[in-house]
Formats: C-alpha cells, structure tokens, sequence
C-alpha cells in the first residue's frame, strides 16, 4: 500500500517543480488543496500550512521572509505571501557556452543564463528558428510536451521574471495560450441570466429546484463554481457563449460566508469586467437566507481584511457577514438543506430573478 503524501512533501514537490526559487505562496496552497480538496474548507487548514512550512524551513528546504508587510495577517496564525526555494550545492560546472540567439530572442544577448533559463531558451531557440514563429498557437501543456516531454514543465512560466518583464511572450514566442478549466453550465431555460454556485451539494440542490421551476422563461443557466476556480474558470465563459449565441446580461453568485470564498469572487468578478462580460453580483435572496442558519468556527480575520472583502456584498449582508468574520465564525453553503432551499425558492413567492437577488426586508438580523 502507497503511504500518502505528507503536506510539507507536497509543498517541497510543487517547490522544486516551479521554474523560479521564489514561488508565491498561492501556488503552494494550490498544489495543497489539489492533492486534498478537503483541506480548502477545513477550519484549520491555515494551521496546517503554517505547520507545513516550519518543517520545509526548519530542513532547510526553503526561507521564508523576514519583514512583516511580506506575510498575510488577515487571520492568524499569519501566513507568507512567498516561500523560496533553498537548492542543494552544486559541483563547480564550466561556464554555460554562448550561443547565438533568433531574432526574436536577442533580448538574451550578452546575458549570463542559469542552467534552467539556458535549458528552456536553447529548446525554444530551436523551436523558433525551424518556423516556430508561424507555427498555429496550441495550449501551453502542449508545447511544453512538444518542447520538453512533460506537458508539465511550463507551468508557472507566465509568473516568471522573462514573461513579467515584458521579454518573453508565451503567445509571440511559444506560439500557445493557457487553458483554464472551463467553467461547467448547464442550460435550464431562455433568461439572459447565470447563477454561480460555489460548492457541490448547493449547486445540485439549486439545480434540482430550478430544473422543475414551472416558469422557464424565468430560469437561465447554472453554473458550477468548484471553489476558488471559479477566478480562471469566467475567463472562459466568453468562448462559450460566442459558441451557443447565447445572450447573457447577468451573473449573479452564491458561495460561502467566510474570508477565502469571499476573497476568491471579487478576483473572479474583476477578471469577468476584463474579458467583456457583466461583474459577479451576490444572489442577495440565496444569502440572506444562507445568514440565519448554523456557522462554524474558524479563524478570526482582522476586521480591516473583513471590511474589504465583505465589500462586494450588499448592506446589510455586509455588517452581518463583517461581525461574524472578526468573530471567528463562517457559514458554509451545506448549511441551507435542500428543504430550506426549497421554501426560500417557491413560485408562490415571486418572480425566480427577485427571490434570487433581492434582501429579504427581515435580512438585517444582527449576525453574531
């Protein structure tokens, strides 16, 4: 039997596998939660990654910074928004030949390249002098198997100091564009409107109760959001209604009460205004409803941190959701059952859009 990973082992793997020693600490959680989709909503997850790390530094594996504006004290215990990479000496190696550069590339000239950097530029040197320039753009991972043998080997690149500074371009010079997960809608009826569901059990629950809506002309698509995704998956939303002419005026979003989830949909909201569509708005109904059911406990976030990401609420779901964050509570979506779901969302109470985005005049209950 394979004895699972640890966490700081995961941690060290996506570490040594990022093309840069200084590698943000987002990407490190990423590789965490993909590895245990269960740890994204665990009370204590922070705990764990800042235990996590303190092994990997303790080892010497990485350092981590030193000032205080460098670590993220939004909730204790507080975390580092990088972590860099400590490598093993080397034996002493001759110095890298110089080699003459494409066009494209001269920005190499005269620069003394690591043995990464020499790797992937020699490859893609290559690549551009036998008509790479004119090759048809493909998706990153498949230049990267092209290139390297490891669809892998390119990811992060769009992080690194060569694609941040303007130099390398991943379309102009690799010839490819990233590719998202898309983001999974069903369609249920003709309204020009999406509703985003962050978790699993919600978005069937809502999909059970709007399937069998009897106004379909009131019901447009549902969407899953699947956690934090949701931030790269609305980029690919314009796509896809370019490819169903669907029209879509629109996007309303229902997604848990705490500091991560809320965090998470104004990056998403700001990248759906950037690629042309309508901002994420909150399906006000669906979480006012979601406030007077039972929270958990979790880790206390400064009030400063819950005023800004309480922001993309409306008041006053806004100062309720503040006093609950500053006091150490969330509310999870797996709160709302289906049943209750099913009396806030009835064709006897209205039109779909209003119950869906409209506050409950009995929404401003203190939540404590």
């Amino acid at each position: 039997m394979t004895t699972p990973r640890t966490l700081d082992e995961i941690l060290l793997d996506r570490l040594n596998a990022h093309p840069r020693k200084r590698i943000p600490f987002d990407d490190l959680a990423d590789a965490a939660y993909t590895s245990n989709p269960a740890l994204l909503t665990a009370p204590e997850r922070r705990q764990l990654l800042a235990d996590a790390l303190t092994v990997l530094r303790d080892a010497g594996a990485l350092k981590l910074p030193v000032a205080r504006k460098f670590w993220d004290h939004t909730a204790l215990p507080p975390l580092p928004q990088w972590a860099e990479r400590i490598d093993p000496p080397r034996p002493a190696v001759s110095r890298l030949p110089t080699r003459s550069w494409v066009a494209e590339l001269s920005f190499l000239d005269g620069r003394r390249l690591s043995t990464h950097d020499h790797h992937l530029f020699t490859r893609l040197n290559g690549f551009l002098l036998a008509d790479g320039a004119s090759s048809e753009l493909v998706p990153l991972r498949d230049r990267a198997f092209e290139l390297f043998g490891d669809e892998k080997h390119l990811d992060g690149i769009h992080d690194s100091k060569w694609v941040l500074g303007g130099f390398l371009s991943i379309n102009d010079h690799l010839r490819a564009y990233l590719t998202p997960a898309p983001l999974n809608i069903i369609e249920l009826g003709p309204a020009p409107s999406l509703l985003i569901v962050e978790n699993t059990a919600a978005f069937d629950n809502l999909r059970r109760i709007l399937r069998n809506w009897p106004h379909p002309h009131e019901v447009g698509w549902l969407a899953f959001g699947d956690g934090d995704r949701i931030a790269s998956s609305i980029t690919t939303l314009p796509e896809r209604l370019a490819e169903t002419g669907q029209t879509l005026t629109e996007i309303l979003y229902y997604g848990d009460l705490d500091y991560d989830g809320l965090h998470c949909v104004i990056l998403a909201s700001q990248r759906s205004l950037s690629v042309g569509l309508p901002p994420l708005t909150p399906a006000g109904g669906l979480y006012a409803a979601l406030l007077k059911c039972a929270r958990r406990k979790a880790a206390v976030v400064t009030p400063e941190a819950a005023h800004q990401v309480s922001s993309w609420l409306p008041s006053p779901l806004a100062s309720d959701v503040i006093g609950a964050l500053t006091n150490g509570t969330v509310v999870r979506q797996e709160a709302l059952l289906l049943t209750a779901l099913r009396k806030v969302l009835t064709p006897a109470n209205g039109a779909l859009r209003q119950q869906l985005a409209a506050i409950p005049a009995d929404a401003g209950t203190p939540f404590s």
